[in-house]
């Protein structure tokens, strides 16, 4: 038995070590704010509490004089807040107790806007006029926001609000990834409905994750809108502020995209306002963890800003023998001498050094009927002196915005990144068949390089006539992906006592390569997009796109065949929603993807022989459902419905011949609540139904199936809460549940993995400018499988982890 990497996987992933690359990467740059308006809206503000509220009316324009409806208001005080959305008219009343609040604005395609107003206002209406921006622009500011997010650029590339998109959209933003203090990107999805996270439980070398059914780790995780194999590197969530998930079909601005959709993750941005936090964390298994956060302006114009982060961590793991160890640099710079042009680099180098993921027997794990008792979660397999996963990876990109008089905007951005991987394992292969303590072991290693060029140029303009408003969009992208992974593997090393393992008896031979190739993958995309609004009610989505992806593999193996293929596909995006005065958007899509299907001859039962290359894979999605963003309270919830249906799926048959006539099929129900109340109150809950079924395959009896490692039911709930105010100010915590449901452990469906429940908790006290932190996961230390490949082949899921944290900010 190999690891659960299939060859293609191994071909598409992991990569050898080398030298330390430093990479700058772009990043928007934040509008700039005054000092005097950042204290306001965070620390100085002062609201009478024991006032009764009055009305506040905000007016938003655009700099011709028009109304905006539709914009986001928002009113800060400290860790108080309340929210709006503007009407027809362009106007939104607040009810506000008397006090100095930080007025925050923003509207797609219009800078952000954040100003100083006491309440209550002289004229009793306050105007805001909003001045058109790149596309790229954000806006950062001191005062608690909440988990609620309101724009995205990853579902229509032109930072449309969440609610006009005819599309599922999730993100995991910067206060929740701090507030449950995540290590990975994994633990921040795992409220996340639609998506399944810790898809093989303890797993610290990549993030192994499904949206709706649908492996995306290979070609479904992103960077900043730009492809990123998590097969390969992996990120740390003190670089992110924030995680996207865009779910569904999504070829037509991504190109080859998994059926599920993409996980977008994106990377803190310089700041115009000076910030440095430092922080130490301390926690389980001897896990030591120090960094550093600067950002700020180089002159007093806020033309120049800087971004430098760091981290260093040491840290065993509940499998014994096996750290989580990392180093990371990230440096970033960007340059904004108007509100129409902005130019950014940003870097990051990091170097990690784990071991691999255990395949344990599902006698003694899965099952208790093993005589010898149940096997430890610590277990290890491997040998320790010789198991070894070490990583390096960095990254030079660079963003750039201009805004023309005309009213087009172009964006650029491109990026170079490197990855390195060495791994190699000793790996369990269930037991011997001579005692039920012996296990089997075999030998894996499979050192690879893998190097990114990815470019995303593309044009937008905003036009407005009578009743009728349009965001038009027009792009080209261009992947070049160089991927050279040598892979070896060879049964009979050794057996071990799993329940008393000696390690070090064995001498460890050498395999002999089963895969050495070159994998050259170059992909153009041509893809337009127009948003049509009516009345500001009506939105139509009309998206088209053609890509060309072409494939060369050089097979270095004495008598191996290279492999030469050029795949074009169209795919598209037809949605409607309709906006009402209260908040409530119903909406309608239907999208296409494709996914290619690299190297793979699929067998001809005329000639007996396999010489015919593979198609790409190819998917349809019907969504609908509902988006309710209430005009009265910061909350966003979105109920969807959706079937989405693969075809050309490759199956395999009795004596591993590849066939092209399977499909598969995943329909569901996902819904999402977040919400932020105004006296410190988090919310984020969810639910997921998904039945996923084997449509046709070459195996009959797999027809009817589920698709294996897909559980049908999941179930999360999280209340986060900060005491704004009196004796225990900056006291808060949280407490979340997840449940996840039965999953199936193979294609025939033979045995399932039993669901199970788990709490989270948080504990945090503030104080000035120090925040002190305890976070706890899976808080009753529930021992649980979180799934099985196989009988021999099955993983635990994460034990209680305790982390302790310290922060400075200054």
């Amino acid at each position: 038995m190999f690891p659960r990497i299939s060859l293609d996987i191994c071909l598409r992933s992991l990569m050898r070590q080398v030298s330390p690359l430093i990479f700058l990467f772009v990043a928007a740059s934040a509008i700039p704010l005054t000092a005097q308006i950042s204290s306001v809206a965070s620390e100085s503000c002062v609201e009478e509490k024991a006032t009764a509220p009055v009305p506040l009316v905000i007016e938003v324009k655009d700099s011709s004089g028009g109304v905006l409806p539709r914009a986001a208001v928002e009113a800060h005080c400290g860790a108080s807040l309340h929210n709006g959305i503007t009407a027809e008219d362009g106007r939104v009343s607040l009810d506000l107790r008397p006090g100095r609040y930080g007025i925050l604005v923003r509207m797609p395609g219009f800078a952000g806007s954040l100003q100083v107003v006491d309440v209550p206002a002289r004229t009793g209406t306050v105007e805001v006029v909003m001045a058109i921006a790149a596309s790229t622009d954000v806006i950062n500011v001191n005062a608690d926001t909440g988990f609620v997010p309101y724009e995205s650029n990853a579902g229509s590339k032109t930072n449309s609000l969440l609610v006009e998109v005819p599309q599922s959209i999730s993100i995991v933003n910067q206060q929740e990834i701090e507030a449950r203090n995540v290590v990975t990107v994994n633990e921040a999805l795992r409220y996340t409905p639609g998506v399944q996270a810790d898809e093989y439980g303890v797993e610290p070398r990549f993030d192994w994750l499904k949206i709706r059914g649908f492996d995306a780790q290979t070609f479904g995780i992103f960077r900043d809108g730009m492809r990123f194999n998590s097969l390969a590197g992996k990120l740390d969530p003190f670089e992110l502020e924030s995680v996207e998930v865009l779910k569904g079909p999504s070829s037509v601005l991504y190109g080859e995209i998994p059926p599920g959709g993409l996980i977008n993750q994106v990377t803190k941005r310089p700041s115009a306002e000076r910030s440095t936090q430092i922080e130490g964390l301390f926690g389980a298994y001897d896990r030591r963890q120090g960094s550093f956060d600067t950002t700020g302006s180089f002159d007093r114009a806020e033309v120049f800003r800087y971004r430098l982060l760091g981290l260093i961590r040491n840290s065993s793991t509940q499998t014994n023998f096996t750290p989580d160890n990392r180093r990371l640099i990230a440096p970033a710079l960007t340059w904004h001498p108007s509100e129409r042009t902005n130019f950014s680099v940003l870097a990051d180098y990091q170097y990690d050094g784990s071991k691999w993921s255990q395949f344990l027997p599902a006698n003694g794990t899965l099952y208790s009927t093993n005589p010898n008792g149940i096997i430890p979660v610590s277990t290890f397999l491997g040998e320790p002196n010789f198991d070894r996963v070490t990583r390096t990876q960095g990254s030079l990109a660079y963003t750039g915005d201009h805004l023309f008089s005309d009213g087009w905007n172009l964006h650029s951005n491109y990026r170079y990144q490197y990855i390195g991987l060495k791994a190699q394992t000793i790996a369990g292969n269930g037991f011997d068949g001579t005692s039920q303590t012996e296990v089997s072991r075999y030998l894996f290693a499979t050192p690879s390089t893998n190097r990114f060029h990815t470019v995303d140029t593309r044009a937008l303009r905003r036009f407005k006539a009578g009743n009728w408003e349009q965001t038009v969009l027009f792009g080209y992208d261009y992947q070049h992906i160089n991927q050279r992974a040598t892979s070896y593997y060879l049964f009979g090393v050794g057996d071990l006592n799993i329940y008393n393992p000696v390690y070090g008896q064995t001498t460890i031979p050498t395999g002999a390569p089963f895969l050495n190739n070159n994998n050259l993958l170059q992909q153009h995309g041509l893809y337009a997009q127009d948003q049509i609004k009516y009345r500001s009610h009506l939105i139509f989505t009309l998206g088209g796109r053609q890509d060309f992806a072409k494939n060369d593999i050089t097979n270095f193996l004495p008598g191996g065949a290279n492999f030469s293929h050029l795949d074009e596909r169209f795919t598209g995006r037809v949605g409607i929603t309709y906006l009402t005065d209260s908040g409530i958007a119903p909406y309608f899509a239907y999208s296409t993807s494709f996914l290619p299907n690299a190297g793979t001859y699929v067998f001809d039962p005329t000639t007996g022989l396999s010489t015919t290359p593979a198609v790409p894979s190819d998917a349809r999605q019907v969504e609908g459902g509902v988006k309710f963003q209430p005009r009265t309270w910061n909350s966003f919830i979105t109920a969807s419905v959706f079937q989405i249906n693969e075809t050309n799926v490759l199956v395999a048959d009795s004596n591993f011949n590849q066939h092209q006539n399977g499909e598969v099929r995943s329909r569901g129900v996902e819904l999402e609540a977040v919400a932020s109340m105004s006296h410190g109150l988090n919310l984020h809950g969810g639910y997921t139904f998904t039945a996923t079924n084997n449509i046709d395959d070459v195996t009959t009896a797999n027809i009817g199936k589920w698709l294996p490692q897909t559980p049908r039911e999941q179930f999360s709930f999280l209340a986060d809460y900060t005491q704004g105010g009196g004796r225990f100010a900056g006291l808060g915590g949280n407490f979340g549940v997840r449940f996840v449901g039965r999953n199936a452990a193979d294609a025939a469906n033979s045995f399932f993995i039993p669901n199970f429940t788990l709490l989270d908790a948080g504990l945090r006290f503030g104080y000035r400018n120090t925040l002190f932190r305890i976070n706890a996961t899976n808080l009753t230390d529930k021992r649980y499988v979180a799934t099985c490949t196989g009988l021999t082949a099955c993983y635990y899921g994460y034990a209680r982890n305790v982390i302790g944290t310290a922060a400075y900010r200054f």
